[in-house]
C-alpha cells in the first residue's frame, strides 16, 4: 500500500514527458522493498537492538551508575563490573561466532556503548578497549589466529590492548620508532609505547613495530599480536589522567621481546594500513561513548534547572538556561545520528572513513560543549566535586583527544571530501 502511494504521488509529480520512466522506477522500488530488512538503513531498532539496549541500560542503572564516583576517586580497574558485562555478553560483541563471539554488528555495539557511557565513560572506555585491540585481528589474522586469540576473549573474561601511540608520535602514527627485526622464525622488537588504555591488565597486545626504515610509511610497519607474559616486556605505571581515571592507561617497553612469525598479523609491511582500518570499526562506538555522556550531562542539567530556584521561580524557565539546554538536545540528536550512519555503513561493508571521522569530531567536540554548560547550569555546585557534572566535564575532555584528536578527524574528512569532489555528500 505504501508503495503504490508513493509512486502514484510519484506519477503526479513527475513531468509528462518523464512519465514514461516510471514503470522503471516502480520496479527498482518493489526490488528495494523486497530486499532483506537489514540492508534498509532504517531509524527504528530491530527488536533484537532494543533488547540490547535495555540489558544494556539495565546493566547501567544497576552497577555502573551506583559505582562510579567511587571508581573515578580509587582509579581501581573495574575487574567486577568487567566481568559482569562479560558474563551478560556486553563486552567482545564483535567477534565473529565461529570463534566464540556474538557476532553482533557495529551499530548493535554503539547502541551498548551509549547506555554504559551514560553511566561511566572510565568504565565504558575499560569495556570498548578490547573492540580497539581485536580489530586488526578481526581484519587482517589468519584463522588460527583468530582461533587462539579472539577465541580465549570469550573464553574467560580477558583483557587485550592497541599499542601504536609513543611518546613521540600520537597523531604522528608515521613518526613512531618501535621496531621489528626478523632473525629466523622470530621477530625481535624494541621500543615504548605510551598512553596504552588496557597497557596494565591486558593478556596481549596488538603492537605497531616498524620492519622497514626506508619505506614510506604505508609499507614502514608490521602487525604483531604478542602475549603480555612474553620476556623482555615492561608495563609502566598507572599513569594519573584528568578524567575516565578508572580505565588503566600506562606506558609499555619491550626490550628484545621475541615474538614468532607465526603472531605477524597480516603481510609484512601491512600493519600502518590494519592499524588505521580498524578504527573505521572503532571510532563509532568510541563516539557513542561521547553521546552517552552528553545525554548524562543533559539530563543531570535538566533534574537541576527543574529544582533550583531564583526569582522565585525554576530557572529551566529563565530563557538563558532553556537555551543552553535545547542546544545541548540538538546536538546529542545530531551526533547520534552521524554515530548510527557511520556504524550502518561499515556493517553494510562499505568504507566509512569520513563518516567515522565525522561521528567522533562532532559528537567529541558536543560532549565537551554539553559538559561545560551543564557546569554553568549548577553555577558553583557544578564546580564541586560533590556534584556529578564535575565528573563528567573531566571525563569528557579526552573524546577530544584519543582515537585521533578533533583535528585529525577534520583533515580526514576535508580530504575525502575534496577526494569525492563537488556533490559528495548528494543523498
Amino acid at each position: 500500500m505504501a508503495l503504490s502511494l508513493a509512486t502514484r504521488s510519484l506519477a503526479r509529480s513527475l513531468p509528462r514527458a518523464a512519465q514514461r520512466h516510471l514503470p522503471m522506477v516502480q520496479q527498482r522500488l518493489r526490488s528495494t522493498a523486497a530486499a532483506d530488512d537489514e540492508a534498509l538503513y532504517s531509524l527504528a531498532f530491530s527488536e533484537e537492538q532494543n533488547a540490547l539496549k535495555e540489558l544494556a541500560r539495565k546493566f547501567t542503572a544497576e552497577e555502573v551508575t551506583p559505582v562510579a564516583a567511587e571508581y573515578d576517586r580509587s582509579m581501581a580497574f573495574p575487574r567486577e563490573i568487567f566481568n559482569k558485562a562479560w558474563e551478560l555478553g556486553l563486552v567482545n560483541t564483535h567477534i565473529p561466532e565461529e570463534f566464540g563471539g556474538l557476532g553482533l554488528g557495529c551499530l548493535e555495539g554503539v547502541i551498548i556503548g551509549e547506555e554504559l557511557a551514560y553511566g561511566c565513560t572510565g568504565i565504558m572506555t575499560a569495556m570498548e578497549a578490547n573492540g580497539l585491540a581485536e580489530a586488526p585481528v578481526i581484519i587482517a589474522a589468519s584463522t588460527e589466529q583468530k582461533k587462539k586469540y579472539l577465541g580465549r576473549m570469550c573464553e574467560e573474561p580477558l583483557q587485550a590492548a592497541y599499542c601504536v601511540t609513543e611518546p613521540g608520535a600520537g597523531s604522528d602514527v608515521g613518526g613512531a620508532k618501535t621496531t621489528a627485526v626478523k632473525k629466523g622464525d622470530a621477530w625481535v622488537l624494541n621500543g615504548q609505547k605510551m598512553w596504552i588504555t588496557n597497557g596494565g591488565v591486558a593478556n596481549w597486545y596488538f603492537v605497531l613495530a616498524k620492519t622497514d626504515p626506508s619505506a614510506s610509511t604505508g609499507s614502514a610497519f608490521t602487525g604483531f599480536i604478542v602475549d603480555a607474559d612474553t620476556p623482555g616486556i615492561t608495563v609502566g605505571r598507572k599513569e594519573v589522567n584528568m578524567g575516565q581515571r578508572c580505565s588503566d592507561t600506562r606506558g609499555i617497553t619491550f626490550e628484545e621481546v621475541v615474538v614468532p612469525d607465526a603472531n605477524r598479523l597480516g603481510d609484512v609491511g601491512m600493519g600502518f594500513r590494519i592499524a588505521m582500518g580498524a578504527f573505521d570499526h572503532t571510532r563509532p562506538p568510541v563516539a557513542s561513548g561521547a553521546v552517552g555522556l552528553a545525554r548524562r550531562a543533559m539530563d543531570e542539567a535538566i533534574g537541576y534547572a527543574l529544582e533550583r530556584k531564583t526569582m522565585g521561580v525554576p530557572i529551566a524557565h529563565h530563557q538563558a538556561v532553556s537555551f543552553m539546554i535545547a542546544d545541548m538536545a540538538i546536538g546529542i540528536e545530531a551526533a547520534r545520528g552521524l554515530v548510527h550512519k557511520s556504524a550502518w555503513e561499515i556493517d553494510q561493508g562499505r568504507r566509512n572513513t569520513m563518516f567515522a571521522s565525522m561521528a567522533k569530531a562532532f559528537a567529541g567536540d558536543h560532549a565537551n560543549k554539553v559538559v561545560a554548560d551543564a557546569v554553568q547550569v549548577f553555577g558553583g555546585n557544578g564546580f564541586n566535586t560533590e556534584y556529578p557534572v564535575e565528573k563528567l566535564m573531566r571525563d569528557a575532555k579526552i573524546y577530544q583527544i584519543y582515537e585521533g584528536t578533533s583535528q585529525i578527524q577534520r583533515l580526514i574528512v576535508s580530504r575525502e571530501i575534496f577526494k569525492l569532489g563537488r556533490g559528495a555528500l548528494a543523498p
